[in-house]
């Protein structure tokens, strides 16, 4: 847990009473996903407000939906619960699933619902606010990094008073978008596990500068620097290591935050780069220092390999001669260019072709979207015998078209839209009709399938699935396919500085200078 929530001396104790707003707009976009972003998207999976967004702040209930049950708003309503004499003004929370820009409509719906909240009677005269953001989010027509552009209309609404940010640890951190923070923070792991912490720290820090118990003031450098670091997991190597650097940062005498933002690549911004922030108490040599040391750590390990990807028939072949060890659990696939957790649209056909080519008899479990064959199943019914041509999602890569005759075992809606469960042989693939965001293996389970019994289960996420199962598949194979979130994509990339892994620059300091004056 955070040093931060440890300790009673940082949580802002004492002092003037406060009223201090809260809310979220959280997304982060594919530049190279064929499926934009909507309103729905956000009605579907996450949209609370007012009274009903604070019922879901106590620690005892689920923030966001049924996926968590305490992220970075109940963080920081905790945090201001133990400084005592806070009032918490809940305002409006959003959230989508990963997925392409956000439409220009939909952007505009959004910050004008937080817009209203905040200028209602229901939130009053405010002290403060906070606001959890991806940073990473992007808007069809729209230069400009949004979040910098959001964070710009709610300062005209509330003018100088001070507002705290966390964003995710794969934020693009722009100077448009500090320019409008009073403090700004984010996660520190990866797979991100630390929500509530990120939320907690903002929270802690903007109560004591509200009460004049800290004078936050921040330095950043900014890398050139795409993707780096391996697999970037901050408990293993190398990334263990500047992470735990970042942690002795963060405790050392008269710092008061420090982030490592490691930047989402799946991006169309120009100005693309890894960020070190550290903020000081009232020290700003002293800030400046601590994201220099971070800023080197963080280049050192910029070579580090990534593992070797496998093509799907060698994974296949690879978790078949492992039939021994499969007996603690299922072996993970993940489908390296179909990752809905950075964007992509879940719609991939490759490992289910390769599967139904040669599957060397495993049990395999597959989630697809493919808005067609799930009107076909459900126009055919639970419990009937179909014959499909699956293409997954239009508008991708050309892939293989899969022809099968399959079972619907059932049908149901999911926070995945219209979902049919098909049996064909030893696979279950689960149809969505929107991407399936598949991060907890209660998504198996709910359509009755046990996924500790399968022996390969195809993961749309890089990393963030591994925090839930744990205890069902403990190996994970990345396997390479063409698709949105495919590191190929990383070569057509037009950015605006020589950056590493496109390029390799000799020193990270030239393009630091460029960059930090980029928008």
């Amino acid at each position: 847990m955070s040093p931060s929530i440890l300790n009673p001396r940082s949580w802002g104790r004492g002092g003037r009473s406060l009223r201090i707003g809260y809310g979220r707009i959280f997304h982060e976009a594919n530049a190279f996903s064929p499926l934009p972003t909507a309103r729905e998207d956000f009605e579907r999976f996450h949209l609370m407000e007012g009274a009903a967004l604070a019922s879901a702040m106590p620690l005892h209930r689920f923030e966001l939906g049924s996926y968590l049950r305490n992220a970075e708003l109940s963080g920081f309503v905790q945090a201001a619960r133990l400084a005592g004499r806070v009032e918490t003004v809940p305002l409006l929370s959003a959230l989508a699933v990963p997925g392409g820009p956000i439409s220009r409509e939909t952007f505009e719906w959004l910050v004008d619902g937080m817009l209203d909240r905040l200028r209602s009677e229901a939130a009053g005269a405010l002290d403060g606010l906070y606001l959890a953001l991806h940073g990473s989010m992007r808007v069809q027509g729209m230069a400009m990094a949004p979040e910098a552009e959001i964070l710009r209309r709610v300062r005209g609404a509330m003018g100088e008073l001070p507002i705290a940010v966390s964003l995710d640890l794969h934020a693009n951190v722009t100077p448009a978008l500090l320019g409008q923070v009073s403090i700004l923070g984010g996660y520190r792991t990866c797979p991100h596990w630390d929500l509530f912490p990120a939320g907690f720290r903002a929270g802690s820090l903007l109560v004591r500068a509200l009460r004049g118990q800290a004078r936050p003031v921040a330095a950043w450098r900014k890398l050139p620097l795409v993707l780096g670091g391996g697999v970037g997991i901050d408990f293993l190597e190398p990334m263990r290591q500047v992470f735990r650097r970042l942690g002795r940062i963060a405790r050392s005498p008269g710092i008061l935050d420090a982030t490592l933002f490691m930047v989402h690549p799946y991006s169309d911004a120009t100005n693309l780069g890894w960020v070190s922030h550290v903020i000081a108490d009232g020290d700003e040599a002293l800030a400046e220092r601590a994201a220099e040391e971070l800023a080197e750590a963080a280049w050192e390990v910029r070579r580090a390999p990534l593992p070797r990807f496998l093509s799907p028939e060698e994974a296949l072949a690879e978790v078949a001669r492992a039939r021994l060890a499969r007996r603690f659990g299922a072996v993970s696939l993940v489908d390296v260019g179909d990752v809905v957790g950075t964007g992509s649209s879940g719609g991939s056909t490759h490992i289910l072709s390769a599967l139904l080519e040669d599957g060397h008899g495993l049990r395999a479990l597959v989630p697809l979207h493919d808005p067609a064959a799930v009107e076909t199943a459900w126009a055919a019914g639970q419990g009937s015998r179909v014959s499909l041509e699956l293409r997954g999602t239009p508008g991708l890569p050309p892939q293989p078209v899969v022809r099968l005759r399959a079972r619907v075992a059932l049908i149901r809606e999911t926070a995945f839209g219209r979902t049919a469960l098909l049996e064909a042989g030893h696979l279950r693939i689960a149809l969505a009709e929107r991407p399936p965001l598949t991060l907890h293996p209660k998504m198996w389970r709910e359509l009755g399938v046990e996924p500790r019994r399968a022996d390969a289960i195809v993961q749309k996420s890089f990393f963030h699935y591994r925090m839930f199962y744990a205890l069902v598949s403990p190996r994970h194979l990345p396997v390479a396919t063409p698709g949105p979130s495919s590191l190929e994509n990383l070569r057509g990339l037009r950015l605006g500085v020589p950056s590493f892994p496109i390029e390799d620059p000799p020193d990270w300091r030239d393009g630091d200078l460029l960059l930090r004056n980029l928008d």
